[in-house]
């Protein structure tokens, strides 16, 4: 099939969707029933800064083992669009290569998201396609019906990832967080924004 005919069945059939769902097509589902203080697009409550990494990451450095802590919806940043409440990369780890990586995910809204890592170029686009190291994705990414998973890899090759919502147009919407793979570096980190003043 010629390439752009492709792309146009995509679009259609993220649009399809998109559109097929009530409330989908404002971008998130009304949720007024089992959601106390958390509604779809997130709770009113300030994204983590620096002095809150240490909540969403977790060295081990004698096994070359890091865990990572990424929560989908954390509060309502980017119409609850995030990952830990950062979205567009603004927040990122970083891995020295050869780690192995454990994600432990968790969905905080009534809205289908999931947790796939990609070629950070992905992220631009309406499906970020396959994990790019084997087994980094959460369970069915495409749908993003579970709540809760964790899944492992090992980061054997350096360069600029990231760890995207793989429901159709939510990473190109924003929804996904910096992994950047480094050689030079011995200990994992994560960096969170600086909060902004109001």
């Amino acid at each position: 099939m010629h390439r752009h005919a492709s792309s146009l069945m995509s679009l259609s059939f993220a649009w399809a969707l998109l559109f097929s769902v009530p409330g989908w097509s404002t971008g998130f589902l009304h949720a007024d029933v089992d959601h106390g203080d958390h509604p779809a697009t997130g709770r009113k409550l300030a994204s983590p800064g620096p002095e809150q990494v240490d909540d969403f990451i977790q060295v081990d450095q004698d096994a070359r083992h890091v865990t990572l802590s990424i929560m989908a919806t954390y509060n309502d940043a980017n119409y609850g669009m995030n990952f830990n409440g950062h979205f567009k990369g603004k927040a990122y780890y970083t891995i020295p290569l050869g780690w192995k990586v454990t994600v432990s995910f968790k969905n905080m809204s009534p809205v289908p998201h999931s947790a796939v890592v990609v070629e950070e170029v992905m992220t631009r686009k309406l499906q970020v396609g396959e994990p790019y190291f084997e087994g980094g994705a959460s369970k069915e990414p495409l749908k993003g019906l579970v709540k809760e998973d964790s899944f492992t890899f090992v980061v054997d090759e350096a360069g600029k990832f990231a760890i995207a919502c793989g429901f159709p147009a939510h990473a190109a919407g924003g929804h996904w967080i910096g992994l950047k793979v480094k050689k030079d570096i011995s200990t994992p980190e994560l960096f969170f924004p600086a909060p902004v003043q109001p």
